[in-house]
C-alpha cells in the first residue's frame, strides 16, 4: 500500500514562503532590476531630450548629475525595497496593501527631493521629479501583487 506524505510539512516550508509566483526576494529583486532599466532608459531619453541636470548652491557652483545617476539611485533604493517587501511577506496581515501603502507614501515624500539643490532649472526639477513617479510605477505594482497573494 503506498502512503502518502505532505511534503510541504516535512520539508518545513510554508505556502506564504513559496509560491507559483517565486518568492517574494526573487520578484522583489527581479521587480527592481525592471526599475533599474527603466531609470536607465529614461535618463537616455531626458539627455538625448537636452536636459541639464545642472544643480548646486548657486549657478556659479552647478555642477551636472553624473551620467548613470539616476540608476546608482534607484539601486540603492532598490536594496531598502526589496528588504522592506520580505519584512512585510513576514510580519504584516496585509502585505500587499501594507507595502503599497507604505511605498507609494516614500514616493510622495520623495517628490520633495528635487526642491532641494537651491540651483536648478525647472526642466531639471520636473524631469527629476517624474523620474521617481516613473520607476515607482514600474516595480510597486508588480511587488504589491506578489504580495497579495500571500495566504494567512
Amino acid at each position: 500500500m503506498a502512503t502518502t506524505m505532505n511534503t510541504r510539512a516535512a520539508v518545513g516550508t510554508s505556502r506564504r514562503a513559496t509560491s507559483t509566483a517565486g518568492p517574494v526576494w526573487k520578484v522583489a529583486s527581479l521587480a527592481s532590476l525592471g526599475g533599474l532599466a527603466v531609470a536607465g532608459i529614461y535618463e537616455a531619453i531626458v539627455r538625448a531630450a537636452g536636459v541639464s541636470f545642472e544643480m548646486g548652491a548657486s549657478a556659479a557652483d552647478s555642477k551636472p548629475v553624473p551620467a548613470g545617476g539616476f540608476v546608482g539611485f534607484t539601486a540603492m533604493v532598490a536594496v531598502a525595497g526589496i528588504l522592506f517587501a520580505v519584512a512585510v511577506a513576514r510580519w504584516a496581515k496585509r502585505p500587499g496593501r501594507t507595502y503599497a501603502v507604505t511605498t507609494w507614501a516614500v514616493v510622495a515624500a520623495s517628490l520633495a527631493l528635487p526642491f532641494l539643490p537651491p540651483y536648478m532649472d525647472g526642466d531639471t526639477r520636473f524631469v527629476l521629479v517624474l523620474s521617481h513617479v516613473v520607476v515607482a510605477v514600474a516595480v510597486i505594482p508588480v511587488v504589491a501583487k506578489r504580495l497579495d497573494r500571500i495566504e494567512r
